[in-house]
């Protein structure tokens, strides 16, 4: 998540050092110059709170612009920590919560109950676990994607050539010029009608190859709600991935 300030452009780049906020509630943060229009602000994992910035622009109204950001900053921090702390207690299929137990003398499966995965494999790396779930994932999302897309075309007459399930991490769907769908294997970790949301609106673009008046008509016509499923993705979707072992 990113927000912006326009100011004029120059050239290169240049990394300062953290900027000291000691005095102020915002956490300290880098500041990184370059050949830009506006100020941006960015919470990486490995860098904490970065500062974009044009060279033009001096540190006081960085800093400004920080503190008038200081509520976005408050919200994103807390879901970083909140990221870190759910890391490897959890799994998500179908807008559901589940717990999780490994058998390594098992077959590669996955079995599912009421309230907990039980996946097994051999486990010759570290990463195995995560490759066993995610071609569970990968496999149960092709199977539901079928459905839920075979279904509102034939009940709203939309046309399309092929679905693919993606590992992206950037986007919940897609739609190519030649009306080939894409979807990634997480997106079966949101509920059922957030999932359906997303075909809709994928399906809406072999109509419409934008986001005009027109494309959100035609959403909102099959799908009254998108807006809250869209906010869903947008505040929850972080949840989404395979926890780390």
């Amino acid at each position: 998540m990113i927000k912006e300030q326009k100011y004029p452009i120059f050239s290169w780049f240049l990394v300062q050092k953290p900027y000291d906020t000691t005095m102020s509630k915002i956490p300290p943060f880098e500041i990184i110059r370059a050949s830009r229009r506006s100020l941006s602000l960015q919470i990486s994992q490995k860098k904490g709170l970065v500062v974009r910035a044009p060279f033009s622009v001096p540190l006081d109204i960085i800093h400004a612009f920080v503190e008038r950001k200081t509520d976005w900053i408050e919200k994103y921090l807390a879901r970083h920590t909140e990221r870190k702390e759910q890391k490897g207690t959890t799994l998500y299929y179908l807008g559901q919560v589940y717990s999780f137990e490994y058998n390594l003398l098992q077959k590669e499966t996955v079995l599912q109950s009421e309230w907990i995965f039980i996946f097994s494999g051999k486990v010759q790396e570290v990463s195995a676990e995560q490759k066993i779930l995610t071609g569970w994932y990968r496999k149960q999302a092709q199977k539901h994607m079928n459905e839920r897309v075979t279904y509102f075309s034939e009940k709203h007459g939309f046309s399309f050539k092929q679905i693919r399930i993606t590992s992206a991490t950037t986007r919940w769907g897609s739609c190519s010029g030649r009306n080939n769908l894409n979807f990634p294997w997480r997106l079966l970790m949101a509920p059922r009608e957030v999932i359906d949301y997303v075909v809709v609106h994928e399906l809406a673009h072999t109509i419409h190859k934008n986001h005009s008046s027109h494309f959100w008509w035609l959403v909102e016509s099959i799908v009254p709600d998108w807006k809250a499923h869209r906010t869903h993705l947008r505040e929850e979707g972080w949840r989404y991935e395979i926890p780390k072992f």
